[in-house]
């Protein structure tokens, strides 16, 4: 215990050099070293897809080549699916849904999980559930605290509200299960907004922030960065509006790519990442 608590106290900027030794000769514990640094990752830009400017992207989903994505602000909140490939005014996006939010209510993150689409207020504390492939209403749900990011790991609905913590919620009562400090350096990571859940890790936008990071779901601790500070740039050239931040990762596992986006972003961009760094031997 003596060490353990030892170990702790030097994980801290003040003491790096030291850890890091300290590290190599393996005498502190592994968590902590991890806490140092996160990998940073790298990306190609394989295409970007025009999107409706207007959205105040607050969620984003792919799910079977359905793009899903939900937009906020006070009478302007709504949730629609589209085909992923189809531009907002082409023929092909005819085939949307979309649903509404009445005009009290401020959409924020939304995840697909089975046949179902969760979608998340802001301050209502207020969860919908919707039909898939009709957009139907199936029910509501209250829970305790802001929503700010949604996602899930096959078991848990995860959300974020704006502080360092993710709650890991029952997709049926929304009870929590348990939840997690996120930490990079040792240091609480606050503002966190929209997630993804893919490699095993929960991906997360940080509010007026180009930075996504990904978290350890068992930990809290960041593992790797990916900054697309570029693409942020592309998009202010069109809209220097302050608030016109990054916030939207989709992840497709048919082929392996992240999609991302912002609020009032005149695009999508399709990603691909270098996740060698991430695989474990």
């Amino acid at each position: 215990m003596a060490n353990r608590f030892r170990a702790n106290n030097l994980c801290r900027p003040a003491h790096r050099h030291y850890l890091l030794l300290l590290a190599l000769l393996g005498l502190v514990q592994p968590a902590c070293a991890d806490a140092l640094k996160a990998t940073s990752l790298h990306y190609t830009l394989l295409q970007s897809s025009p999107q409706d400017a207007r959205y105040f992207t607050q969620g984003l989903e792919i799910h079977q080549g359905q793009l899903l994505q939900s937009s906020g602000l006070y009478g302007k909140s709504k949730l629609v699916s589209r085909p992923l490939n189809a531009e907002p005014q082409s023929p092909d996006a005819k085939l949307s849904w979309q649903q509404a939010l009445p005009k009290n209510y401020f959409a924020e993150g939304l995840t697909v999980l089975d046949d179902t689409v969760y979608l998340l207020s802001w301050r209502e504390q207020t969860l919908w559930r919707f039909e898939l492939n009709s957009g139907k209403l199936r029910s509501r749900s209250t829970y305790q605290g802001e929503g700010w990011g949604l996602s899930n790991n096959g078991k848990h609905l995860i959300r974020s509200d704006g502080s360092d913590t993710l709650y890991f919620h029952d997709p049926t009562t929304l009870t929590i299960d348990r939840q997690i400090a996120v930490t990079r350096r040792g240091t609480a990571v606050k503002n966190i907004n929209e997630l993804e859940f893919a490699h095993g890790l929960i991906w997360a936008n940080i509010w007026f922030s180009s930075e996504i990071i990904a978290i350890d779901p068992a930990t809290g601790h960041v593992v790797a960065v990916l900054d697309v500070a570029e693409l942020a740039r592309r998009e202010r050239t069109h809209n220097p509006d302050p608030n016109a931040v990054t916030n939207g990762i989709a992840y497709d596992a048919r082929d392996d790519t992240f999609w991302v986006t912002g609020k009032h972003w005149s695009n999508l961009y399709q990603l691909k990442l270098n996740t060698q760094p991430l695989n474990k031997p």
